[in-house]
C-alpha cells in the first residue's frame, strides 16, 4: 500500500499544465463536524475554510471555499477543484485549529483532493482559548490607565529567535487588562506606558517596558504557561519611571520644493527587526521645517523624515543616540526617492498573465528601511516602475507567481543581483531592473513515514546548501498531507537538503545554528531546471528536535 501511495502521488506531482476550470464531475466536497475538545459538544457557527496551497496559472485569486457549522456542528464545503488545501476551523473563544494538527503549535496537515473526491468524515476538536489577566500600577501603586500590555512568545524572525507579540491590549480606568484568545503555550507579559500617550500629564517622564514579575530584562522575565481554557489572573506589573527627553531639529529639502512644511518625522528603535519599534507617533514639521519630538526615552534610534511636495516624495534617515539630555540642533536633509524602470520577462512560453504578477523590493534590514519599494503590477508587456526608492539594501521579489514559476535572474543595470541583492544609492541611482522568470521550476516530492506508516503533518523543508543559507528566498517548506505525502514546486536549480521534522518551531530552519545539528539527517538533492525529484527522507522525531 505504501508503494502504491507513493506511485499515485508521483503522478499527481507531475509538472503543472496551464489551468483550465475543472468540470463539475471533477469538483470535490469536504464534510465534517466541529466539536469542543474533551466534551464532544457540537460547536454552532464555527467557520471552516479551505485555502489552496498555491494559485494556478492564469488565476488571479486562489479558489477555495468556506462553510459555517449548523446547530449540530456539521459543515459542508462543495465545489473545490482537485488539489492541495489547508483546512482550518475558527470560533470565537476557541483556538484556531488547522486540519490534522498534531501539536498545539503545529502547522497541521495538507489535505489532498483527487478528482471528484468526497471526504465525509473530517473532525475538528477545538480547544478553548486561554486568558491572562491582571493589573498595571505606577511607581506609587496607583492604577495606570491606557498602559499597553502584550503577551509575547519566542519565535524565529529572519533566522533569529526573539520575542514577538501574540496579543496586545490596553488597561482600563482601574488599571485592569485582559489578554484573551491565546493559544496554549508559554508567554511573557510586558507592560509599558509612553509619556505622550493619551494625555499623560507626568511631564518629562516615561516608563521602562517591564516584564512580569517586574524586570526590564527579557532574559529574567518569568514565563506564564497556559493550557486550553485557562484564565491566569493576578499577573500584576508595577511600572518603573524613566526620565524622557526632547529631540528637536530641522528638515531641509533638496530638490523637493521650496519649503519643508508638512514633512513628517518619527523615530524607530535600531534593535527593531520586525519593522515595529516606532517609539513616538509621527510629528509634523512646521512651515519652516522645524520639528520637535517629546517624551523620548534613552536609547539608539533611527530618525526618519518624509516629505511630499510637487509630485515628489523625499526621504531621509539617520542614526540618533539619546542618552541623558535633550537632543537639539539636528539637521536632516530629505532627498527625492529615485525611480527605477523595469521589466519582467518569461523564459519560454508564457502560460500566465504578466500583469497578474506583483513586483517589489524587500528590505534586508527592516529597522533601517521605510519599507518595501512597490513596483505594483506590471503592464501587459511586463514593464513596471519602482517609485520613490530610497537608500538601502533590498531583495528582489515577484509575488503571485503560479506554482511552477521561479525567479531565474535579476539584472540591475546589467549586473546580476538575484543572490547578492539590490543596493540603492540615490546619489548614483540605478536606472533599470530586468527580471527573468521561468515557468520551468523543478519539483521535489516524497512520502514521510514513521514506524513504517505514512506520517501526516510533518514539516518538510528544502534548505539551500551553504553558503546560500542567508538567501531566505531559497528556503521552501510545506507539510505532509493526510497520506504523508509532500510536494514542493517552483524550485530554482541548485544543491539542497531536504529535512522532515515531526515537530519544529515555526521558522527555526532559517537559523544556521538550528540547522547545524541536523545536517546528517537531511537528504541531499541536486535540482536542475524543470526536474522532478523523488526523495526518501527520514523523519526527525520530536524528542530529537532542539527545544
Amino acid at each position: 500500500m505504501f508503494t502504491t501511495l507513493l506511485f499515485l502521488y508521483l503522478q499527481i506531482a507531475a509538472p503543472a499544465q496551464p489551468h483550465t476550470p475543472p468540470s463539475p464531475a471533477d469538483l470535490c466536497t469536504i464534510q465534517g463536524v466541529v466539536i469542543r475538545a474533551g466534551t464532544g459538544e457540537p460547536l454552532h457557527k464555527a467557520i471552516v475554510e479551505a485555502t489552496p496551497e498555491e494559485k494556478k496559472a492564469n488565476q488571479e485569486e486562489p479558489e477555495g471555499g468556506s462553510a459555517e457549522t449548523d446547530a449540530m456542528g456539521r459543515f459542508e464545503i462543495k465545489g473545490l477543484a482537485p488539489g492541495r488545501y489547508r483546512l482550518s476551523a475558527s470560533h470565537n473563544g476557541f483556538v484556531r485549529q488547522p486540519y490534522g494538527q498534531r501539536a498545539l503549535d503545529g502547522p497541521g496537515a495538507m489535505l489532498s483532493l483527487s478528482s471528484g473526491q468526497k471526504l465525509p468524515d473530517i473532525t475538528f476538536q477545538m480547544i478553548p482559548a486561554a486568558v491572562i489577566a491582571g493589573h498595571v500600577y505606577d511607581e506609587d501603586g496607583e492604577p495606570t490607565v491606557y498602559a499597553q500590555v502584550s503577551a509575547m512568545h519566542y519565535r524565529y524572525v529572519k533566522g533569529q529567535r526573539e520575542l514577538v507579540t501574540s496579543g496586545m491590549v490596553q488597561t482600563n480606568d482601574l488599571g485592569e487588562y485582559r489578554l484573551f484568545g491565546l493559544s496554549p503555550g508559554q508567554y511573557f507579559v510586558q507592560a509599558t506606558l509612553r509619556a505622550y500617550m493619551f494625555g499623560n500629564t507626568k511631564a518629562r517622564r516615561g516608563y521602562v517596558p517591564i516584564y512580569y514579575p517586574g524586570v526590564s530584562d527579557a532574559s529574567r522575565a518569568a514565563p506564564i504557561s497556559v493550557r486550553g481554557g485557562d484564565e491566569s489572573t493576578g499577573v500584576d506589573i508595577s511600572l518603573q519611571p524613566i526620565h524622557s527627553f526632547t529631540v528637536k531639529g530641522n528638515v531641509l529639502t533638496a530638490g523637493c520644493g521650496t519649503t519643508a512644511g508638512g514633512a513628517m518625522v518619527f523615530l524607530r528603535e535600531q534593535s527593531s527587526n520586525q519593522g515595529f519599534g516606532w517609539m513616538n507617533p509621527m510629528r509634523s514639521a512646521n512651515p519652516q521645517g522645524a520639528f520637535e519630538i517629546p517624551d523620548v526615552t534613552p536609547g539608539s534610534y533611527y530618525l526618519f523624515a518624509v516629505h511630499n511636495g510637487e509630485g515628489k516624495q523625499c526621504l531621509a534617515r539617520q542614526a540618533l543616540e539619546v542618552t541623558d539630555a535633550d537632543v537639539d540642533g539636528i539637521t536632516i536633509t530629505v532627498v527625492p526617492g529615485v525611480e527605477i524602470k523595469g521589466r519582467v520577462r518569461v523564459d519560454g512560453q508564457l502560460d500566465a498573465c504578466l500583469s497578474c504578477f506583483k513586483v517589489n523590493l524587500l528590505p534586508k534590514i527592516t529597522a533601517t528601511s521605510f519599507g518595501a519599494i512597490d513596483g505594483g503590477q506590471p503592464d501587459s508587456d511586463g514593464s513596471f516602475l519602482l517609485k520613490d526608492a530610497s537608500d538601502g539594501d533590498f531583495e528582489v521579489n515577484v509575488g503571485s507567481l503560479p506554482e511552477n514559476y521561479f525567479i531565474k535572474s535579476a539584472r540591475l543595470d546589467g549586473v546580476e543581483v538575484l543572490i547578492s541583492g539590490v543596493t540603492i544609492d540615490t546619489k548614483q541611482a540605478p536606472t533599470s531592473l530586468d527580471i527573468l522568470v521561468s515557468p520551468n521550476g523543478a519539483s521535489v516530492d516524497g512520502v514521510i513515514s514513521k514506524d513504517h506508516q505514512p506520517f501526516p503533518a510533518a514539516t518538510v523543508v528544502l534548505a539551500p546548501d551553504p553558503p546560500l543559507r542567508a538567501v531566505r528566498r531559497l528556503f521552501k517548506s510545506t507539510t505532509t498531507d493526510q497520506n504523508g505525502h509532500f510536494v514542493l514546486q517552483g524550485l530554482p536549480p541548485g544543491d539542497y537538503k531536504v529535512f522532515a521534522w515531526e515537530k519544529i518551531e515555526p521558522g527555526a530552519y532559517t537559523s544556521p545554528e538550528f540547522l547545524q545539528p541536523y545536517e546528517s539527517l537531511g537528504e541531499s538533492v541536486h535540482i536542475t531546471e524543470g526536474s522532478h525529484n523523488a526523495v526518501q527522507v527520514d523523519l526527525i522525531p520530536a524528542q530529537d528536535a532542539n527545544p
